[in-house]
């Protein structure tokens, strides 16, 4: 299927006067804000109360979203795929008056998976229809044979959790009692579903009654045509960025494993004037059940995940960003699939996972650009480690949770300083993680740590941030009967480098059952690592159902950041530092970046020794290029990639990459990996805790290039082994 942009014409100039227009526009932000506030005062639930697992957006008379709120993007950016399946269907029967509202969670609609459940309502004003509104909440349980949101052992989306198309359950102002009913009976805790449902209504009325103060200051047609000067203003913006951009090809790719098989998404971003074409050719087939990702969720995904790597300064106007992108996606793909396959871990699965691909893909379009250069940053988490809980709490009552530390994901290295440690994830400004003491208020729990694991970051040049590692044990009841594990990227990493920074971590789950009684706290044993307590691990994959008995201690090692840069061009200066704060270990600093610290201080001397064995190492086990270039003088620099590598003009007139060594890599060209030197390497290598039990040495390797003559890392990706290299970056440059 391919989504078109609309034609270029000239984008109509605003009608809101200037400083007006600043004005309103920063207090309907404000607006979204004091909505999402309402929603998490009124929620029950942790996901929303604690977390901020939710949005809220501002829609125009046709659906299209002008602005959402600051959280979980994309759970704004799909509202407007439900107004869009209203509109469409609902016009004359059961029709569409004020005071009603709608609710949905149907993915082929546009919602991203069953547990995401949207209500919409529309603005009329003298009667007429000018807006509508909308909020979005993760629901812990909505029904389906497995409690929580990954229904593992379904084989198409009847085997998950049941589908509710758009269905009015507001009118006149009231809730539908019949309609409420039958929505909270399907599922395992309706009375917090009960209150979600209330927290949105709040959001959505608190968004109204703001819309009426707007309608009272700007008249009707005044806020029709303030709206959509949003829309063209966030669009203008946006080509007017990417006009400043060359025009240039790139590629990425990443894999997902789940059922014992691995599916690549393939993923070639072109950038063509002030438009881009994002073109999933190659990706696998759909899968039966639970990782699909449907097309219109795919749509809302790409601009959401664009309005936090393009627009950090325009408005998140996720449909305005859309009248700019194409997209290419294959019917029945894991992108486009068709019904009636599953999606109810497309969120934590294929969603985030796409979500880092395309931030890849488009922070390498920012290398090339040589305006944006320093908007550049390796993967944020391509996926999290997670648990859904579902069994009696302490107090006798039944409960389900959903586990979200993994969350606390590691940032991103940027091009001039290190990711953020445990910084989070992208698109989801506002969001958090909870309070320990409040999962342990809520849940028979009890937290043995929480913190930031060293090492879990992706090494380079700048480091990614560490990610999350934890540990618990079951407090105050015999068993958890249900514990669903899930993640993506446990055999390969989710979240990548970038200009030859490493991966993160790996995603791991742990159990050691018996190992910690509740008599053996109350003696004043409280082991502060895993390695302390004595028991067998069971080791669990990315998708895992299990239980936790009292005794039991579980632990979870959630992804870091990707590194930017060659590690061993890191100055050793940070290095030290990252030991002192323990960022890293003794190991890391040596094995990853060649430093070495004696006597809290960097020995200079066996630093560079270490380092010069290592680069040696680099050159003694690489493969020569396949492909050689004769030196060519350059005439004029065109791009700088990365620190060493940039495209030139030679004095031939063609376009070369060049290395600040002074090399003459390759043609400017989609084949210029073919002229560098490789490595192909156990994925275990990349990181202390990339792959550390080695569960995908047999189908994944990491693979490096390098200049031929320095030997600078320019590139690292996972390959799965028997896949063919992707073609490389290049500027579409008239010769």
């Amino acid at each position: 299927m391919i989504s078109e942009n609309r034609s270029r014409t000239t984008i109509p100039a605003r009608k809101t006067s200037p400083i007006q227009y600043e004005i309103l526009r920063h207090r309907l932000q404000s607006i979204t804000e004091e909505a999402a506030a309402a929603m998490k005062r009124v929620s029950g639930s942790p996901v929303a109360t604690e977390i901020g697992d939710l949005n809220v957006a501002i829609m125009n008379r046709e659906g299209d979203c002008v602005l959402i709120g600051q959280y979980i993007v994309t759970k704004g950016s799909t509202l407007s795929c439900v107004v869009k399946d209203v509109l469409e269907h609902y016009k004359e029967n059961p029709g569409i008056r004020e005071g009603d509202g709608f609710l949905c969670n149907d993915p082929y609609i546009g919602i991203m998976h069953q547990n995401d459940i949207a209500l919409v309502m529309p603005y009329f004003h003298e009667g007429e229809l000018i807006a509508w509104v909308g909020a979005e909440i993760h629901q812990i349980d909505v029904g389906g044979p497995t409690p929580g949101q990954v229904q593992l052992g379904a084989k198409d989306i009847y085997g998950e959790a049941p589908l509710m198309p758009s269905i009015k359950v507001l009118q006149n102002g009231q809730l539908l009692a019949d309609v409420e009913r039958n929505y909270l009976r399907k599922s395992r805790v309706p009375d917090l579903l009960a209150l979600d449902l209330r927290a949105k209504l709040a959001a959505c009325n608190t968004l109204i009654q703001n819309m009426s103060l707007l309608v009272g200051q700007l008249g009707k047609n005044g806020l029709v045509d303030f709206l959509e000067d949003i829309l063209n203003d966030a669009e203008l913006l946006l080509r007017t960025k990417l006009r400043k951009i060359p025009d240039g090809s790139w590629f990425s790719r990443a894999y997902m494993e789940f059922d014992e098989k691995v599916y690549p998404i393939v993923l070639k971003l072109s950038k063509m004037d002030d438009e881009l074409q994002f073109d999933f050719t190659g990706t696998a087939k759909q899968a039966p059940a639970t990782i699909n990702l449907t097309y219109p969720s795919l749509v809302a995904m790409l601009s959401g995940t664009l309005v936090s790597t393009l627009c950090w300064d325009i408005p998140w106007t996720t449909s305005g960003v859309e009248r700019t992108i194409k997209v290419y996606a294959e019917s029945g793909t894991l992108v486009n699939p068709t019904f009636p396959a599953g999606v109810s871990k497309s969120t934590t699965s294929i969603g985030l996972l796409i979500m880092a691909l395309v931030g890849n893909i488009v922070s390498k379009m920012l290398l090339a650009s040589g305006h944006y250069t320093d908007r550049a940053m390796g993967g944020w988490p391509g996926s999290k480690a997670q648990e859904e809980l579902n069994g009696t709490n302490q107090f006798g009552l039944p409960f389900g949770a959903d586990i979200l530390d993994g969350m606390a994901g590691g940032g991103g290295a940027r091009t001039f300083k290190d990711g953020i440690d445990t910084g989070g994830l992208v698109g989801a400004a506002k969001s958090s993680i909870s309070n320990v003491e409040h999962y342990e208020q809520e849940y028979p729990l009890l937290y043995l740590y929480r913190k930031q694991l060293p090492d879990s970051g992706g090494a380079g040049m700048f480091r990614g941030g560490n990610g999350i590692d934890r540990m618990y044990v079951v407090h105050g009841a015999s068993i958890i009967p249900d514990v669903i594990m899930h993640s993506m990227g446990s055999k390969v990493p989710a979240t990548v480098g970038i200009a030859g920074g490493h991966p993160s971590a790996t995603n791991q789950f742990y159990i050691k059952r018996g190992a910690l009684t509740d008599q053996q706290l109350s003696d004043g044993e409280m082991p502060a690592a895993f390695e302390d307590i004595l028991g067998e691990v069971e080791i669990h994959q990315n998708m895992s159902h299990s239980y936790l008995e009292s005794g039991d201690v579980y632990r979870s090692i959630s992804n870091g950041g990707g590194g930017f840069g060659d590690p061993f061009q890191r100055e050793p200066a940070l290095v030290l530092e990252d030991l002192r704060l323990g960022r890293v270990t003794d190991e890391t600093a040596a094995g990853q970046y060649g430093v070495i610290v004696s006597e809290g201080k960097v020995d200079l001397t066996e630093t560079v020794k270490l380092r010069a064995k290592l680069l040696q190492k680099r050159k003694d086990e690489t493969t020569a290029p396949s492909l050689t270039q004769a030196p060519v003088k350059m005439e004029k620099q065109v791009a700088r990639l990365f620190h060493d590598l940039f495209i030139g003009k030679g004095e031939d007139g063609h376009h070369y990459f060049y290395c600040d060594c002074g090399c003459t890599i390759a043609p400017n060209g989609a084949e210029a990996y073919q002229y560098m030197a490789s490595w192909n390497k156990s994925a275990s290598e990349a990181g202390r805790y990339v792959d550390p039990h080695k569960t995908g040495e047999l189908d994944f390797r990491w693979q490096t290039h390098y200049c031929p003559s320095c030997f600078v890392q320019f590139d690292s990706s996972m390959v799965r082994v028997g896949d063919e290299r992707l073609p490389s970056d290049h500027l579409l440059i008239m010769e």
